[in-house]
C-alpha cells in the first residue's frame, strides 16, 4: 500500500512553502554566483522607504527616482528628493516558464505522486534540482541589478537605471533611478601625466595622493578595470623602470600584461601606493548583452573595503499580498519570490525593496582618465 504525504500538482509544488522554502535554502547554500555589491556594502534595514542620510553638506546628493514594480503597473509617484534624503528604489521581475520546462516539471511531479513514502524522498529531491535554476534566477537578478548601480557609483559617482522594456530609445525612457553622489572628482587632462614623449601616470597618482593626504587620510585601495590597468599603468612611461628591481623573475608577466592583482599590490605598496585590485566582471543585462560592472577609464580610491550599506525595506506585498500569489521570504534584504498563473503562462517573480547607500562619499577620491588622448 503506498503511504501517500500528499499529492502535488504544478500549482500546490509553487505555493507549498516548505518546498519553496527547501529550493531558496538551497540556492542560498550552493551559491557560486559572485555577488560583487557585497564587497563593498553591508545590509542595513530602513523602516521607511525614505530615510536621512548624512552625506555630508551638499545639496541634492540623491535625487531618489521611483522605479515601478513590474512592467505592467503604471509608474509610481516621482519626486527628487532634497538635501541629505534616500529613498529606497522598487525591484521586480517576472520570468516566464516555458511549456517545456512545465511538462518536464509534470513528469517529475507524476513520478512523485505515484512513488510510496520512500521514493517520494528522492522524488522531491529530484523536482527541487529542477527548479532550483529558475529560483536561482530569480533570486540573483536584484543582486546583479545592483552589482552594476553599485559599480557604476563606485567609478563615475553616478548611476541611472532607465526603463528600456517600454522605450523606443534610450534617451526617452522613464527613468527609474538616478542617484548622483559628492564624490572628490578629479578629471585628468593631457598636461597632468604627459611629458615630452613620456606618460608619467604612476608618478602623478604619488604626487596627487601625497597633496590629498591632510584632507583625506590614507586610502586603503585603489580599483581599476583591467582595461584601465594596461592602458594607463603599465603604459606608463615608467612602470618598467620603477619596478624592474621589484619584480625580478615576475619580469615575463608584464610583457604579456598578464599582472594579477596581488602582484600589482605588492609593486604599488612598495612605492608607498595603496594596494590595487583590478576588476574583470561582467553582468548580463536584460538585453542579454554582458556589461562591464567597473566602467573602463576610470580609478577609484577607497578610505576602507566597506563604504556604506545596502539599505532595504520591508516590501509592501509582505502586509498585502496579491490575491492568488504566495509569497516566500528569501532571506537578506527582505526580498520576497512568488509564483502565479494566468492565461498566458507560469510566472516567477521576485519583488525587494533597496538602494545603495554610500556613507561618506565625500572621502572617496576618483579619477576620471576618460579625456587622455594617450
Amino acid at each position: 500500500k503506498k503511504g501517500h504525504i500528499m499529492t502535488l500538482t504544478i500549482q500546490s509544488l509553487f505555493n507549498e512553502p516548505a518546498i519553496v522554502g527547501a529550493v531558496i535554502n538551497r540556492v542560498l547554500q550552493t551559491r557560486t554566483d559572485a555577488i560583487y555589491w557585497q564587497e563593498f556594502l553591508d545590509w542595513r534595514k530602513t523602516t521607511t522607504r525614505v530615510f536621512k542620510d548624512y552625506i555630508g553638506s551638499v545639496r541634492g546628493v540623491m535625487a531618489g527616482s521611483i522605479n515601478s514594480q513590474f512592467g505592467e503597473k503604471p509608474i509610481r509617484e516621482r519626486r527628487n528628493m532634497g538635501e541629505g534624503y534616500g529613498e529606497i528604489a522598487y525591484l521586480g521581475d517576472r520570468y516566464q516558464m516555458d511549456v517545456n520546462r512545465l511538462s518536464e516539471l509534470q513528469d517529475l511531479l507524476d513520478k512523485y505522486n505515484e512513488a510510496n513514502a520512500t521514493g517520494q524522498v528522492s522524488a522531491l529531491n529530484d523536482i527541487i534540482s529542477f527548479i532550483y535554476d529558475d529560483y536561482r534566477q530569480v533570486m540573483l537578478a536584484a543582486h546583479k541589478r545592483m552589482d552594476l548601480v553599485v559599480g557604476d557609483l563606485l567609478m563615475t559617482g553616478k548611476a541611472s537605471v532607465r526603463n528600456k522594456d517600454k522605450a523606443v530609445s534610450e534617451q526617452n525612457a522613464t527613468e527609474f533611478l538616478n542617484i548622483e553622489l559628492p564624490m572628490n572628482a578629479i578629471e585628468l587632462q593631457d598636461s597632468d601625466v604627459i611629458d615630452g614623449t613620456k606618460k608619467k601616470m604612476v608618478t602623478y597618482l604619488m604626487n596627487k595622493l601625497n597633496e590629498l593626504a591632510p584632507d583625506f587620510g590614507k586610502y586603503s585601495k585603489m580599483i581599476m578595470s583591467r582595461g584601465t590597468f594596461i592602458k594607463h599603468i603599465i603604459g606608463s612611461s615608467e612602470f618598467g623602470d620603477m619596478f624592474k628591481m621589484q619584480l625580478g623573475s615576475n619580469q615575463m608577466y608584464l610583457s604579456t600584461g598578464l599582472v594579477t592583482s596581488d602582484l600589482a599590490s605588492d609593486l604599488f605598496t612598495g612605492i608607498g601606493l595603496p594596494a590595487i585590485e583590478i576588476k574583470d566582471d561582467y553582468v548580463k543585462e536584460q538585453n542579454g548583452k554582458n556589461v562591464q560592472v567597473y566602467a573602463d577609464g576610470h580609478i577609484t580610491l577607497l578610505p576602507q573595503d566597506k563604504v556604506g550599506y545596502m539599505r532595504y525595506h520591508t516590501p509592501y506585498e509582505q502586509t498585502d499580498p496579491v490575491p492568488g500569489m504566495t509569497y516566500t521570504p528569501t532571506g537578506d534584504g527582505d526580498m520576497l519570490v512568488a509564483a502565479n498563473r494566468d492565461h498566458n503562462g507560469r510566472y516567477l517573480e521576485y519583488t525587494a525593496e533597496w538602494i545603495p547607500q554610500i556613507a561618506d562619499p565625500t572621502l572617496i577620491t576618483t579619477f576620471d582618465l576618460t579625456k587622455l588622448t594617450k
